[in-house]
């Protein structure tokens, strides 16, 4: 039997190809593999913007995303010289965890509650009371929010807790 009679629409139309060097594939067999797949976007601020992004996509078919290749320490490296260069700074080499101290005389405690060298007090933090775990989050939360520097994340925290 030849199949059925009349007009059969293809199953991936496409544009009738152009002439001479214009000339495409029209089965979209090549065409359509090399391409994205739509996305439903959910959550967007109007209804119905979802389904008009998709509407959108798949009359404008999206070429297809490349494989992530793997970068290597030293590609990494190089891009962050690159970087700095590009910004007008200076490149600081990365200091390897195994190599000598840079600060001979300095204790490792420095800036630690503990210990010799200097405390806590050179880190610019605000004072907090701390009798021996008397302190309570709440008053740890309002004592680090009253510091110029708080965020408004933490400043909305302790006015909850303030209440």
């Amino acid at each position: 039997m030849a199949g059925k009679g009349g007009y059969q629409a293809p199953a991936n139309p496409a544009p009738v190809s152009g002439p001479g060097r214009l000339s495409a594939r029209t089965d979209g067999t090549a065409a359509y593999k090399a391409q994205q797949a739509e996305r439903y976007i959910a959550g967007m601020p109007n209804w119905g913007d979802g389904q008009d992004i998709m509407q959108i996509q798949s009359g404008a078919p999206m070429a297809a995303t490349p494989s992530a290749q793997p970068v290597s320490p030293s590609q990494m490296a190089q891009a962050a010289q690159q970087q700095g260069q590009a910004q007008g700074q200076p490149q600081q080499p990365v200091t390897p965890l195994s190599a000598p101290t840079q600060r001979p005389n300095e204790p490792v405690t420095q800036g630690a509650a503990l210990g010799p060298g200097a405390g806590t007090n050179i880190l610019g933090l605000p004072a907090m009371n701390m009798n021996n775990g008397g302190t309570t989050a709440k008053q740890t939360v309002q004592t680090l929010a009253a510091h110029p520097d708080a965020s408004p994340e933490l400043k909305n925290l302790a006015d909850l807790l303030g209440k």
